[in-house]
């Protein structure tokens, strides 16, 4: 009987044994496994808000796009007016100080065309971009002159640009 019951007994530790050796690595591949989907539950959470905001960021711009763009196009109207009813000797700085606010304008349509990639407002974002690029260029030769002014090439490209974001902007 003592026999049996040794014997018992080391089958019944190794048997434990057996049991502690093979749920330790399955318990660790099995928590390793859950911090892992986890992780990536997370991430892909991140990415969906991520996402989320610049959809949200992308809906915000299209709203204000036409608005700003008629806003800006009216200011540069405007501007170009002032400065060629200024005195002569004051229209070189005015005309430097529209040439940098063009500048910001055309960085800021440039700004928009990645937030609206395939979008139907990544066109006129371009146009829009451009029309800026342009204005700057001849606020830049307006610095040197009425004559020089008048003179600049780049008008009728402007009214191009002008045309395409207008035509966007009133459907």
């Amino acid at each position: 009987m003592p026999a049996k019951i040794l014997f018992i007994l080391v089958l019944a530790s190794l048997a434990g044994c057996a049991t502690v050796n093979s749920t330790v690595p399955d318990g660790g591949a099995s928590s390793a496994a859950t911090q892992s989907a986890q992780l990536a539950q997370e991430k892909a959470k991140q990415a969906e808000q991520r996402l989320a905001a610049v959809a949200g960021q992308r809906a915000s711009a299209e709203r204000q796009f036409c608005p700003n763009w008629q806003q800006a196009l009216l200011r540069a109207r405007n501007n170009a007016i002032g400065c060629a009813r200024m005195p002569v000797n004051a229209q070189s700085t005015c005309w430097q100080a529209v040439a940098q606010w063009t500048n910001e304008e055309s960085q800021y349509f440039h700004a928009l065309q990645p937030l609206f990639a395939g979008s139907p407002y990544a066109r006129p974002s371009g146009h829009a971009a451009h029309f800026f690029d342009l204005a700057q260029s001849w606020a830049m030769t307006c610095e040197n002159g009425s004559e020089a002014c008048t003179q600049a090439n780049g008008h009728q490209q402007m009214d191009q640009e002008k045309i395409q974001v207008n035509h966007f902007c009133s459907h």
